[in-house]
């Protein structure tokens, strides 16, 4: 079942400093295609989350939360998967 949860609501399982992505511009270009991809066609596939007591942690998809927040996107398509 896909659940719309507040992208404020949303933590990243996985985070990159600023340094990471200067050592790795690969992954800036692939990210950039995925923000302009969401901007123009919409997210096509959810976040898989997992809920904890810190909130719903992204296990899958930290890229596309990243591109919902940049282009300002308040709520995401989740698949809460079970603990």
């Amino acid at each position: 079942m896909i659940h719309n949860i507040p992208t404020a609501d949303l933590l990243f399982g996985v985070s990159r400093s600023s340094g990471w992505w200067k050592k790795h511009p690969e992954f800036v270009k692939e990210f950039k295609k995925v923000r302009e991809s969401i901007k123009t066609e919409g997210l096509k596939k959810p976040l898989e989350v997992q809920k904890t007591n810190k909130g719903y942690v992204v296990e899958v998809g930290n890229q596309r939360l990243q591109a919902l927040l940049d282009l300002g996107i308040t709520t995401a398509p989740c698949i809460i998967k079970e603990e």
